[in-house]
């Protein structure tokens, strides 16, 4: 489990230091304050920056586009990645870039850019030589240019970055998942949109007939206590692609199964939340926008649930909020189970992001005086 964690030079973040973090963390703040970029960064950590990652966290934001009227950049410094660093610039050769880890480690996970050319060793074998002391706009015809991590003495070469990010899933594909290092932690994420259709049907496979499947089943009856069973089967109608298995409920008292999505968006996104939890046990599970979809009325008790569950399955979770109801659900629940929760709220000033940590006190007495803490 994270004990906590500091972040330099991604995305929002110049320099964010989370001194203290608990089973369940619980992050708020205005519009652009860093709260999905600190679980971008989180999820990056625990991936070992796995490039399917990198790529992946650039096409979720939309950042690798560009059209017929402003066509492709080949220049290396408009590679769509400069958007993963402070300034959306990349770091020249050789420079600090990106550094994530807990704050007491010396051993931080760093992702930057590296030169290296290829040289013939003693035996003819032909090897890549890192080099420094190059300058983008020199000719580098001769020496390629790549997305390096480092950590300790340990250094990957991810990519070149002299194709955009088609092109380097299309043609780099075999290099990259080669050059995959084994991943820091287990990881569940749930986007503001809920987890894609096909990683949803993959993970109840893994839970159902299981024990516990029961504990999902038990969580959709805060929504309605009617549903006895789930299952997901083929969508013909979708046509016979990999992606057309869609969840199924048994109600009690209806013959027929129905859509999960027939039944509202509450229990849909309970069902996304409680499955992705239930899928990462001994990790972490990062949820977006806690609230969505989810009353008011039963988020005391979501929370009672992510709580148990986490400190059950040793889940370390991280979640985030605007909504004030969500903010008081989690209050409520974490003052049932004080050791395992903390509550931070993130505040943009001048190009500084900092977090700013609540106790259980501290929060429960701002939420009685209606002081804002959102």
């Amino acid at each position: 489990m994270l004990e906590s964690f500091e972040i330099h030079n991604f995305r929002l973040f110049q320099h964010l230091k989370v001194g203290s973090l608990s089973r369940v963390n619980l992050f708020v703040g205005k519009n652009n304050s860093g709260k999905s970029t600190f679980l971008e960064a989180v999820e990056l950590y625990a991936s070992n920056a796995s490039s399917t990652i990198l790529l992946d966290l650039i096409d979720y934001r939309q950042e690798n586009w560009f059209s017929e009227a402003q066509p492709h950049d080949k220049n290396i410094l408009g590679n769509s990645v400069r958007h993963l660093f402070f300034g959306h610039k990349l770091p020249k050769v050789g420079e600090k870039g990106i550094s994530l880890g807990e704050v007491s480690s010396e051993k931080k996970l760093h992702i930057g850019v590296a030169a290296y050319q290829n040289q013939n060793d003693p035996e003819g074998a032909i090897r890549k030589i890192r080099v420094s002391n190059i300058e983008f706009d020199e000719d580098l015809s001769n020496v390629e240019i790549f997305l390096i991590a480092e950590e300790g003495k340990i250094t990957r070469r991810l990519f070149t970055l002299d194709k955009n990010v088609k092109e380097i899933r299309r043609t780099s594909r075999i290099f990259y998942e080669r050059q995959e290092s084994e991943f820091k932690y287990i990881w569940q994420i749930v986007s503001t949109e809920n987890i894609p259709n096909r990683k949803l049907a993959a993970l109840w496979d893994l839970t159902s007939l299981t024990n516990l499947e029961s504990e999902v089943i038990s969580a959709l009856g805060l929504i309605d206590n009617r549903v006895s069973g789930v299952a997901f089967v083929e969508d013909v109608s979708r046509g016979r692609s990999s992606d057309n298995r869609i969840p199924l409920v048994k109600i009690k008292g209806i013959d027929e199964p129905l859509p999960l999505k027939s039944m509202g968006d509450g229990i849909t996104r309970l069902f996304h939340i409680i499955v992705a939890l239930v899928n990462a046990r001994n990790g972490i599970l990062l949820i977006d926008e806690f609230e969505n979809g989810l009353h008011w009325s039963v988020q005391p008790n979501v929370w009672d649930i992510v709580f148990q569950l986490s400190q059950r399955l040793n889940v370390q979770v991280f979640a985030t909020t605007h909504s004030r109801d969500c903010i008081v659900g989690f209050d409520s629940i974490w003052n049932k189970y004080p050791m395992l929760g903390t509550f931070f709220r993130l505040d943009a000033k001048d190009e500084f992001i900092r977090a700013t940590e609540y106790t259980s006190e501290t929060l429960t007495d701002a939420i009685e005086m209606d002081v804002e803490v959102r």
